[in-house]
C-alpha cells in the first residue's frame, strides 16, 4: 500500500493519496473488503500473466467490481495474439465499459476502457 501524505500536498479529502495493491486480481476485484480495500479507484491497471488468465473472466471481474465506478479508467495488458478486445462490455448493473484505445507495443497490447 502506498499513501502519499507529503506535507506539500493539500490533502483535501483523498487528494494526493494513492493505493497500490499487488496480489491476485480476481480476489481484489470480487471481494476487495477481504483484502482491506475500500472505496472506488480512479485507475485500475491489470497486467496478468498472458498464458494463465481467461481474459473474458478478467474483464467481467473488473467491469462488475465494487472498486470501479463512473469514470474509472481501466488499463488491460494483453498479448497481440488475442487480436483486439471488444470495444464495449456491458456491466451487470446496466452500465458499460467503453473501449477508448488499443495500443500495440511489440507483442503487447494495452487496452484503455472507461466505466460509463
Amino acid at each position: 500500500r502506498f499513501d502519499n501524505n507529503d506535507d506539500n500536498n493539500n490533502n483535501n479529502e483523498g487528494e494526493g493519496r494513492g493505493q497500490v495493491v499487488c496480489g491476485d486480481a480476481f480476489a481484489a476485484l470480487r471481494t476487495p473488503e477481504k483484502l482491506g480495500i475500500h472505496g472506488k479507484f480512479h485507475l485500475v491497471t491489470l497486467c496478468p500473466p498472458y498464458e494463465e488468465v481467461v481474459y473474458a473472466d478478467l474483464i467481467d471481474a473488473v467491469a462488475n467490481s465494487p472498486l470501479v465506478g463512473d469514470d474509472t479508467i481501466i488499463m488491460v495488458e494483453y498479448p497481440v495474439e488475442l487480436g483486439c478486445l471488444p470495444h464495449v462490455f456491458t456491466r451487470k448493473d446496466g452500465g458499460k465499459l467503453i473501449g477508448l484505445r488499443n495500443r500495440r507495443y511489440g507483442r503487447t497490447v494495452i487496452a484503455m476502457y472507461i466505466v460509463n
